[in-house]
């Protein structure tokens, strides 16, 4: 996942050079580098914020301190805006664009380092400082989409001879002024400042219920912990009862789900994890959902579902819909093969059952894996400890994209986990990135890239941080191994920061870095994955922690046929995900059953029973950043195959190919629509027919 442009989030609004070789990662004697837990800072930029009212040392400081930051960096935002409206005379990118570019660059970096803290920090007054931080933010950002003044200067500025990305800086200035109801009376442009400003609240308390509500089950003893992996048996101990903890978290939840062979376990852990947030997110969402639609009917659209794609590659809800029908019907075929055979599978073992549960699938998938593919869980994780992931993935992406990372050891962070690095190329920074990629308490669950900084060139450098919960070798008794899935993510994920830093060497904010339509951000990082599945890729850094063997070329070939399997099951299960999300949006929120909608949407899509006891829509994170767009998953999916065919017939570190993909693709950020990236490297429009065979395993 993303976390996105913020700008482009909201509506106001990577380079190849072959180095001379030598490693990825540079630093005095190490390739990690913990930055100082202190708050963060931000040394790549060259544009520094004005000094913070001095404060005591101590705890209070550091929140006293990052207040202040915010709301200089907001003040500063709103000074320029009455230099830009009050211009005396002609129009010109001077006194017009340039300075708006300031002011977005000054709102957009005390948003996105609340943003970012919001979800990670581990003190939870600066948690809530940064959320009143964001929604200051917002309610600016809001404002700005509503200033007729502003409207009326970008409206006035000539257009001849512009340039071309100023000109689409303008002409999409004009469009989201448009769409933010600029143009409406006085008392529709205060109530839609009013449900913008709400919707960020409830929107915060949404996503905080479902990063602070970990729940757990209880296991009697360690006898019904079969089929788990040793290391993670190992690291669950039991407690002062005397009973084993497993806790809905990632790091728990998703090796339980697959592994455990007590199906009555498997079924209540599934049912803690589904019902999180449970209590209190129904109703939040029953409110977002009426204020997004009454906001779209003031604009005048007929749901939110029409408001928030018209901007998009898709351009529509009702395209939405339909693309969404094409993939089932597509994937149908495929998925009842694929359930028949987990059904068989799990007759093995349960002579009688009639059907396969969601509880059972991850199970039954790795048992066909193991059984009929000899892809062992077990005997793959030993080739992919933590730590040589990382520097494997930094050293394929310094080769590809012809860049450099330098280690930074002083650098303030937000936990001393954080590992930093300035990425460069022919000696120059390019920007910064931050990996805080391990779990602990308060912290977002996901896995997602925040843009904690967009680049503007000659001003200030693109920063951002990768967000992951992936095992932590500082907390395991031996080494950190990774389920592959894990290391896919960790590909996917990286794909994010790496369109984040590469493209963000953009003369304007709302161009820069991942700023393009919002459901084609997925595709770069979708296509990434291929990188963790290649076995030339795969065995720069996939050695056994124990004998430093390369993954064998045959394991690779068997992990690559078992994950043909379940293929059409899991494209259902994406456009259940894409179906709630868009008809939860199109429907009267009045009139919404929303347990009733999930219920009704999984058993129509998917193979699987709704199971009694869980509520997906209440912990469904992206019903915020996505809204009605997950389809975008799926969309950007059918692109990223056709993205990765001149990779797979030419080689995945093909120099002349990721040269092309990193300069038509990456690095013009935001500056072109995504379909002309897309034919800028292709050389030609996107088609489905990738996508088709790689659906059928073809």
């Amino acid at each position: 996942m993303n976390a996105g442009s913020l700008l482009a989030i909201v509506g106001l609004g990577v380079a190849l050079a072959v180095g001379c070789g030598g490693p990825a990662v540079t630093a005095e004697s190490s390739t990690v580098a913990r930055g100082t837990p202190d708050g963060l800072e931000t040394a790549p930029a060259t544009v520094e914020p004005e000094a913070a009212p001095p404060v005591e040392d101590g705890v209070d400081s550091a929140h006293d301190r990052f207040a202040a930051e915010c709301a200089a960096g907001l003040a500063r935002a709103r000074a320029l805006l009455p230099g830009i409206v009050d211009v005396a005379g002609e129009r010109t990118v001077g006194n017009t664009v340039e300075p708006y570019n300031e002011l977005l660059m000054h709102l957009e970096n005390a948003w996105g380092k609340a943003l970012l803290w919001r979800s990670v920090h581990p003190d939870e007054r600066m948690r809530e400082l940064a959320k009143q931080c964001e929604a200051d933010a917002s309610a600016l950002h809001s404002e700005l989409g509503l200033d007729r003044g502003l409207y009326q200067a970008f409206a006035a500025l000539p257009t001849e001879g512009l340039d071309a990305e100023t000109a689409r800086l303008v002409a999409h200035r004009l469009r989201d002024f448009r769409r933010s109801g600029v143009d409406k009376a006085d008392a529709t442009r205060a109530r839609l400042k009013a449900i913008d400003e709400e919707m960020t609240v409830v929107s915060q308390a949404f996503s905080t219920n479902i990063a602070e509500d970990t729940r757990f089950i209880e296991v009697e003893s360690a006898e019904r912990l079969a089929g788990l992996p040793a290391d993670w048996i190992a690291a669950h101990k039991p407690g002062e009862n005397g009973k084993i903890r497993i806790t809905t978290d990632y790091p728990d939840y998703l090796p339980f789900i697959k592994y455990a062979r007590d199906a009555e376990l498997r079924r209540q852990l599934y049912v803690a994890f589904k019902a999180r947030a449970g209590d209190e997110n129904p109703a939040l969402l029953q409110r977002l959902l009426e204020l997004r639609t009454e906001n779209a009917r003031l604009l005048g659209h007929d749901d939110w579902a029409d408001y928030i794609t018209e901007d998009k590659m898709i351009g529509s809800g009702e395209n939405a819909r339909q693309f969404i029908a094409r993939v089932v019907a597509l994937a149908k075929k495929r998925a009842a093969s694929d359930y028949k055979q987990l059904l068989a599978r799990k007759r093995k073992d349960v002579p009688r059952a009639r059907r396969v549960h969601d509880y059972d699938k991850g199970y039954y998938s790795n048992k066909i894996a193991e059984e009929d593919y000899a892809v062992d869980p077990d005997t793959v994780r030993a080739y992919f400890a933590y730590d040589a992931v990382q520097t494997g993935l930094l050293d394929i992406t310094s080769e590809i994209y012809g860049i450099e990372y330098r280690a930074v050891k002083d650098a303030p962070v937000w936990h001393e986990s954080v590992d930093v690095f300035d990425v460069l190329r022919d000696g120059e920074v390019l920007g910064r990135i931050f990996l805080d990629m391990h779990p602990r308490e308060g912290k977002y669950k996901h896995a997602a890239q925040f843009p904690l900084r967009s680049g503007v060139l000659g001003v200030q450098k693109p920063e951002g941080a990768l967000v992951c919960n992936f095992p932590d070798p500082d907390q395991s008794e031996g080494p950190a191994l990774m389920e592959h899935g894990q290391v896919e993510t960790m590909f996917h994920e990286f794909g994010h920061l790496m369109h984040h830093v590469l493209g963000g060497q953009r003369r304007y904010v709302s161009q820069s870095g991942v700023a393009t339509e919002r459901d084609f951000v997925e595709a770069p990082s979708q296509m990434f994955e291929e990188w963790a599945w290649n076995y030339e890729t795969l065995a720069r850094f996939a050695r056994h922690h124990e004998t430093g063997e390369v993954i064998p070329r045959a394991l690779v070939d068997k992990m690559r046929r078992a994950d043909q399997f379940g293929r059409g099951i899991a494209a259902l299960q994406q456009m259940f995900y894409a179906s709630l999300s868009l008809e939860l949006h199109r429907a009267d929120p009045r009139k919404l059953d929303q347990q009733a909608v999930v219920k009704r949407l999984q058993e129509s899509i998917t193979p699987f029973e709704y199971v009694s006891g869980t509520s997906f829509q209440a912990n469904f994170g992206h019903l915020n950043g996505y809204s009605a767009m997950y389809y975008t998953y799926m969309w950007s999916l059918v692109i990223a195959k056709d993205l990765a065919s001149p990779f797979l017939e030419h080689g995945l570190m093909n120099k002349e190919w990721t040269t092309r993909y990193r300069d038509r693709v990456l690095a013009p950020g935001g500056s072109k629509d995504a379909a002309d990236l897309v034919e800028d490297f292709l050389g030609r429009p996107y088609r489905f027919d990738a996508f088709e065979r790689w659906l059928s395993g073809k």
